[in-house]
């Protein structure tokens, strides 16, 4: 497992998708980043299974491609706001960024575009989250690039 500074993103599924287009945008997503890092972390309900946060700082890779063909989104059918609380909930121990995810959704298979979603403030915004659609291929190179305290209003 290659070690990164970088937090992986959650990734939610939100429709039916196949592992075939699931495979294919987390590897475009990889390919596009010029970090060679794997930052999307198909989420689970088991907060577990997300990659844990080290003593020393450091991340890991999240979720490589190939996924296990079983895979199974427990997120089909969820709305934005169900996910966003899965992520304000999830333990400090967990190396998740608490401010931006990934959703895929019908978009994903037609366009291969993921949306890129923030938590907004709680005080200034409501808590809402707002999100912008990008190529899968420009996914990681976003994030990677974004300040937690940007507003991309």
């Amino acid at each position: 497992m290659v070690t990164t500074t970088h937090f992986a993103f959650a990734l939610f599924t939100l429709v039916n998708l196949s592992t075939q287009t699931l495979n294919s945008l987390l590897q475009k997503s990889y390919d596009g980043s010029t970090l060679f890092l794997w930052l999307w972390y198909l989420a689970t309900l088991d907060y577990d299974a997300a990659p844990q946060r080290k003593p020393d700082g450091t991340g890991q890779d999240a979720t490589r491609a190939p996924i296990d063909p079983s895979f199974s989104s427990p997120f089909i059918g969820q709305s934005l706001v169900g996910v966003t609380q899965w992520l304000r909930n999830k333990p400090k121990s967990v190396d998740l960024d608490g401010r931006y995810f990934g959703i895929l959704d019908k978009q994903a298979e037609k366009s291969a575009k993921i949306a890129l979603c923030r938590v907004e403030d709680q005080e200034r915004k409501g808590g809402v989250a707002t999100c912008v659609l990008v190529k899968a291929e420009q996914s990681t190179l976003f994030l990677a690039g974004l300040d937690s305290d940007l507003d991309w209003d």
